[in-house]
């Protein structure tokens, strides 16, 4: 494994590289580091060259001032600039929670880029039919780290959506763990009011939806990141494809997850 960083509008993009074969993408959720796709990508290693990294604002890709641009193109333009860089030319790319949301902006903007997106239980909120409470929950979880702080604040988000009960893996990273108490600022500010109410661009999608897979966890169709996956499935008379575990099953289950997954890419 390699690893380097790359500099981008306003930011310096921690990312690796392992790997031999077709280039594959790994935008990681609005945990936005690289490490919770360690085990996945090594695990993938052998079939493609797996990039991962750490999103603008998280651990070791710090955020050096605010860029002009809005949060979905912001992110969408540092997968693009990265790809760009390292792929040199078209990628397969998977991309879980917000990552599945920047997945699909890049998909729309960028369509020569990606080869087949799997897009993982985008937590797309104005999707959903009762946008309207999700809207007002998410709202309510800004509002309370603004009046409670951390620890309230993630509390509500991760029991609203299903993730208090996610499953861990036996063996966790200390490193890994050990970064995530800073990224808890930038998760409640710029996450979680950002990416559940991103609009995608359907239209732009509608032409590329046969290059689209929309994935969810096998445990996790009762929560909230699942239903997205099932509108924008619907809206191409698609079904979604079950992945092994939740909605972190990458990280949980990684060696079912990495044959699941490259089952779907070899479609």
């Amino acid at each position: 494994m390699a690893s380097d960083m790359l500099e981008v509008d306003g930011a310096r993009l921690y990312y690796e590289v392992r790997g031999s074969g077709p280039a594959l993408l790994l935008i990681p959720g609005s945990n936005g580091d690289a490490g919770f796709y360690t085990a996945l990508a090594n695990l993938l290693a052998d079939r493609y060259t797996v990039i991962s990294y750490d999103r603008r604002g998280f651990s070791r890709s710090p955020d050096q001032r605010e860029s002009r641009a809005g949060w979905a193109e912001t992110h969408t333009e540092d997968a693009h600039r990265l790809l760009a860089t390292v792929a040199g030319g078209p990628a397969h790319v998977f991309g879980s929670s917000a990552g599945a949301v920047i997945g699909l902006a890049l998909i729309s903007r960028h369509p020569r880029q990606v080869t087949r997106l799997v897009a993982h239980e985008p937590p797309l909120a104005e999707l959903v039919p009762d946008a309207v409470r999700w809207r007002a929950f998410f709202a309510e979880v800004g509002a309370t780290y603004e009046a409670q702080g951390v620890e309230p604040a993630m509390r509500m988000l991760m029991t609203g959506i299903g993730l208090d009960t996610a499953a861990r893996p036996p063996h966790i990273d200390p490193e890994l763990i050990g970064r995530m108490p800073g990224n808890a600022h930038t998760i409640l500010t710029q996450e979680v009011p950002n990416a559940p109410r991103y609009h995608p661009d359907l239209a732009a999608l509608d032409a590329q939806h046969s290059r689209i897979t929309h994935a969810g966890g096998r445990d996790s169709h009762a929560h909230f990141p699942y239903q997205p996956a099932v509108a924008l499935a619907a809206r191409w008379h698609q079904e979604v494809v079950d992945l092994p575990g939740d909605h972190t099953g990458y990280w949980s289950q990684p060696a079912e997850f990495a044959a699941a997954l490259a089952d779907v890419y070899a479609l």
